[in-house]
């Protein structure tokens, strides 16, 4: 039987259950509330069971155009530098669980899955930018519509819920849900390209490194051509936590 369902979120949960759906025969209508999808964040890591469904979907051969392949994965203490672990993530690792170890730019990832999202045709996933979801209710038993502020309006068989954890369905749906709440910790990322760093500093691994408080993680993306690094640090006790909503600011 097909049936016809509506995604909120247009990120890579939500192109990747339409194009799920659509390789499955069924209609989706995609609602995303960015006026345009634009390049944001940085870099993924994924791991063999992702590498499984990425190719599933029929994202394996362009997938290769854009990953870098890790040789391994390295923890080291942060205070030392000090070895702890490492982790072979060629060869027999990638024997062992059917797939290899990628890592991504975010941005490649969700373009593919765009792409093949708009390659199923507005007929099988339609698209909606600038859609801001204000009213989801239920016509019957076996329907669910959806509103935006500016007065479009969908209605389907099943909703899926992809707009992130500040999103409207999930305390529409689950009102008495509790809200999300900062952490205290705050992740500082940058993307760097290889060839403009001193040759001690290009990497073509996962590098870890560990310390109270604090991790930090480096790894290649876009081919090895660029260096994505994050610092995850534990805010100072007694200091008030950013606004968890505001969460990506420009830095320097």
């Amino acid at each position: 039987m097909r049936i016809h369902s509506l995604i909120v979120g247009g990120g890579i949960g939500g192109l990747a259950a339409a194009l799920a759906l659509a390789r499955a025969g069924h209609g989706t209508d995609l609602m995303e509330q960015a006026p345009a999808f634009d390049e944001v964040g940085a870099g993924i890591q994924l791991g063999p069971n992702v590498v499984r469904r990425l190719r599933a979907l029929g994202l394996g051969e362009a997938l290769e155009a854009f990953v870098a392949r890790p040789e391994r994965l390295c923890v080291a203490s942060a205070l030392t530098g000090a070895r702890i672990a490492s982790l072979p993530l060629a060869g027999a690792f990638e024997q062992r669980y059917g797939a290899p170890y990628f890592t991504i730019h975010r941005a490649d990832l969700h373009g593919l899955l765009l792409a093949a999202v708009r390659e199923q045709g507005a007929e099988q996933v339609a698209v909606h930018t600038g859609a801001r979801i204000e009213r989801l209710s239920t016509r019957g038993d076996e329907r669910v519509c959806v509103a935006s502020v500016d007065g479009r309006a969908w209605e389907g068989d099943a909703l899926v819920g992809a707009d992130g954890v500040w999103g409207q369905v999930r305390p529409r749906i689950w009102p008495d849900a509790l809200p999300a709440r900062p952490t205290g910790h705050t992740a500082f990322r940058a993307l760097l390209r290889q060839d403009a760093l001193p040759a001690a500093l290009r990497s073509r691994q996962v590098d870890v490194w560990l310390a109270p408080r604090l991790h930090a993680v480096a790894y290649p993306v876009r081919g090895g051509d660029w260096l994505n690094l994050v610092v995850l640090a534990e805010s100072p006790a007694g200091e008030a936590p950013p606004d968890a909503r505001d969460w990506d600011q420009a830095s320097s």
